[in-house]
């Protein structure tokens, strides 16, 4: 009788030598839909990790919430035990893809510009906003404007999210903010009393496409990332994951 507990501890001991390796997907954007809620796991980027685990058995890929700053430092020291999510080459200065190697997209997203509805911006460019004081969430950095902000040409508003740059333009603290278009459309969702308060610029900021970075340390993950994500733009499944943020 002896034989069974055993036996049942070599088999445990067997699966858990073979069990999948975890692979940890650090991501920055503190902000809905990409973290709704990072205790309890909800939003695109902890979709995104599932959608991962549904098509590579050989790894378990959990999404981790690290502030920029510390993701950065880690990042160029060498130190950071992990992939980057949602980002693009430009923000980390490798266009030429010679730092880092880089999945295929799995989001395209635009920042957009919105206004007040009674005081609606025609935005042409970051020239449009001369003169006026502009919501912008702290440590992000947006092309065209903060050079003009630089140059003392526009008055940066700087705030904790997105969501308090919403309430600032509410209450003309500020005549107009940039902000991720699914995360406008999330709140819009959620603050139904917003309906009518805002007006989106039809020509938005800046579009761009989200990628998972790959430190070169991880080159083996690029084959699976390459297979499961190098469709995930047409995937029905993915897009109706997406909508149900919006």
């Amino acid at each position: 009788m002896k034989i069974l507990p055993l036996l049942l501890l070599i088999v445990l001991a067997c699966l858990w030598s073979v069990r999948a390796d975890e692979v940890v997907l650090y991501a920055y954007h503190l902000k809905p839909p990409y973290i709704v809620d990072a205790e309890q796991g909800v939003g695109l980027y902890y979709d995104l990790a599932r959608y991962l685990n549904e098509r590579i058995g050989e790894h378990h890929f959990t999404t981790v919430y690290l502030p920029r700053r510390r993701l950065e430092t880690e990042l160029e020291q060498g130190r950071l035990k992990g992939l980057v999510l949602g980002v693009n080459p430009l923000w980390f200065k490798d266009e030429s893809h010679t730092r880092y190697l880089w999945s295929p997209a799995f989001m395209n997203d635009e920042d957009v510009v919105v206004s007040r509805s009674e005081q609606p911006l025609r935005y042409e460019g970051p020239d449009s906003l001369v003169g006026m004081r502009v919501g912008l969430p702290t440590g992000y950095y947006y092309y065209g404007v903060d050079e003009l902000v630089k140059a003392g040409r526009i008055e940066r508003d700087d705030a904790v999210s997105e969501g308090a740059n919403l309430g600032k333009l509410m209450l003309g603290r500020v005549d107009a903010i940039i902000i991720s278009r699914p995360t406008l459309d999330y709140y819009l969702r959620h603050h139904t009393d917003w309906a009518g308060r805002f007006y989106v610029a039809a020509k938005p900021h800046d579009r761009f496409d989200r990628f998972v970075l790959v430190p070169k340390n991880y080159a083996d993950l690029m084959p699976d990332l390459n297979a499961a994500l190098g469709g995930i733009l047409r995937d029905p499944a993915w897009r109706v994951q997406r909508e149900t943020y919006r």
